[in-house]
């Protein structure tokens, strides 16, 4: 879990590097990175039926083996496509293997108290991922290279790989299912198109298109329209028919991909749902300090790092100290108590948010935010598989996997998008508000800034406005320094309301404890 918590982190901090040592471009780096969360996402369904068909244990260790050879692959890439085939496609796929054989290894190898805090551990560890993450990927990077910190990778899971024979297997009932490769395809088909959507909102827009998508040479906007609803909406239709299709093999005795009869156990739709809005808040949150942090504090890689420490540290003390929590409470009321205490701290985020330093109340409110993740990262795996017949603990562990990337996935483009949304109105009403700016200027500039709105640093800024009059220009740097703290307070808002979501979803988590306190 630490080695793929950490994964994605390594690779965002050694990005110049990256683009030097590989002689690319930004855009092939984040292609490499979104192709990660693609397999990640369409792939994880399928990972967890192969472990039903294989065997947990089995099926643990070869997504071990997968992933090491992946990040060995990263280690010496020479180009960005040996970079792709490595981290995006081995280690992705290694990583669907491994997530949902995890989870369902944990329900079989602990009872009561002990499932608990095994859960609870690797929501810790999670977070702890979460905060080394930046610190050792920039580290690593700053003094010899990014190479090393993906070779470090490989070391550890062979490691866990040999520490592997100590794991109980899960015990396997009745005839070994087959995979259903049609439903396989469509399932990862339709996932992809809608993760893909989601994705492409930052840049493209979510309805109007704010600029075209560009294959082979041709601009796509059909009727001035972004592409991202067609994806989702045609997406969804193909999800539509893997639901279908599913049904369908079920009724003719076959073997289903994941039984659709699942769906209609109101507690799971309520964890999955709540686990997407809390991994949606994460992910979020995760993208929009970073952004804060690094472009307009201007804080290096490795002080980002240490930053995040006062969300993760409670995160982690959280994490444990609810699994002991289940004990004596129902784990819906803790699950609860930690989306109204992450809403809380989100808005104190907000409320505290300042362009020129880091005040007390701020690094408050990281930790309020860690505790508030803690408390519902270290009920939710165990809360949702407890709901479900042994039988189906793999494919539900791989629903609880996707909803998790997808959380990720929808965190970084929902919250992008109200960034820029935020920005945009600062700058546009910033603008039209001016008595520095010349009136004949401002439509010109108001256009410009529809159509090419970022979210830049003062130095960024400060360098495409050289040839701009230095009042005219400290007046930009002005609105583009409120419009920024506009935008990254929207985002945080929208962080609270998803939070405040999942609190109302949550009403219908299955009640009662699940252990008793002498369970063990």
């Amino acid at each position: 879990m630490f080695v793929i918590v950490i994964d994605t982190t390594i690779m965002n901090v050694s990005i110049s590097n990256l683009i030097v040592d590989l002689h690319t471009n930004v855009v092939g780096i984040q292609f490499a990175i979104t192709l990660y969360t693609l397999v990640m996402a369409t792939m994880m369904i399928t990972g967890g039926k192969i472990g039903d068909i294989r065997g947990r244990r089995r099926t643990f260790r070869l997504g071990l083996f997968v992933f090491a050879a992946g990040a060995l692959v990263t280690a010496v890439a020479p180009n960005l496509g040996v970079l792709i085939l490595g981290w995006s496609v081995l280690e992705g796929l290694g990583a669907t293997l491994v997530m949902p054989a995890l989870q369902t290894l944990i329900q079989s190898n602990f009872e009561g108290q002990g499932r608990a805090r095994a859960y609870g551990t690797i929501g810790g560890i999670a977070a702890v991922g979460v905060a080394l993450g930046p610190i050792v990927g920039g580290w690593l990077t700053t003094t010899y290279t990014w190479r090393l910190a993906f070779a470090g990778e490989a070391v550890v899971v062979l490691l866990v790989l040999l520490l592997s024979r100590a794991i109980t297997d899960a015990p396997m009932e009745g005839p070994r299912p087959r995979l259903d490769h049609a439903g396989t395809v469509l399932s990862a088909v339709g996932l992809g198109l809608v993760v893909l959507g989601v994705l492409f909102s930052t840049d493209h827009g979510w309805w109007i298109s704010r600029q075209p998508l560009v294959l082979g040479g041709l601009a796509i906007a059909p009727f001035g329209l972004s592409i991202v609803p067609f994806m989702i909406g045609v997406g969804l239709l193909v999800l539509a028919g893997f639901v279908a299709w599913e049904a369908r093999v079920v009724r003719r005795g076959g073997d289903p991909l994941i039984h659709v009869d699942l769906f209609g156990d109101r507690e799971l739709r309520a964890g999955l749902l709540v686990q997407l809005c809390q991994n949606t808040v994460t992910g979020g949150l995760l993208f929009v300090m970073a952004l804060f942090l690094q472009v307009v504090l201007g804080l290096s890689a490795m002080e980002t790092g240490f930053l995040f420490i006062p969300l993760s540290a409670p995160l982690f003390v959280a994490s444990l100290g609810g699994s002991r929590l289940a004990a004596t409470f129902p784990p819906k009321r803790i699950t609860q108590a930690g989306l109204g205490i992450t809403a809380i701290g989100v808005l104190l985020l907000a409320a505290t948010m300042k362009t020129d330093a880091i005040g007390v109340e701020f690094v408050v409110g990281l930790a309020v935010v860690g505790l508030g993740i803690g408390l519902i990262a270290s009920q939710m795996m165990n809360l949702v598989l407890s709901s479900v017949v042994p039988q189906r603990t793999g494919e539900t562990a791989a629903l609880m996997s996707t909803s998790s990337n997808l959380g990720a996935s929808f965190g970084t483009a929902l919250l992008g998008t109200m960034l820029i949304a935020g920005l945009l109105a600062g700058a546009i009403g910033g603008i039209e508000e001016s008595q520095v700016i010349p009136p004949d200027v401002k439509p010109a500039l108001k256009d410009a800034v529809h159509k090419n709105i970022q979210f830049v640093s003062d130095e960024q800024l400060s360098s495409a406005l050289a040839s701009v009059p230095d009042p005219v220009a400290d007046e930009l740097l002005a609105i583009n320094e409120a419009a920024r703290l506009r935008g990254l307070r929207l985002s945080l808002v929208a962080c609270a309301v998803i939070a405040l979501l999942g609190l109302l979803v949550s009403t219908r988590l299955k009640d009662g404890t699940l252990v008793s306190p002498a369970a063990e």
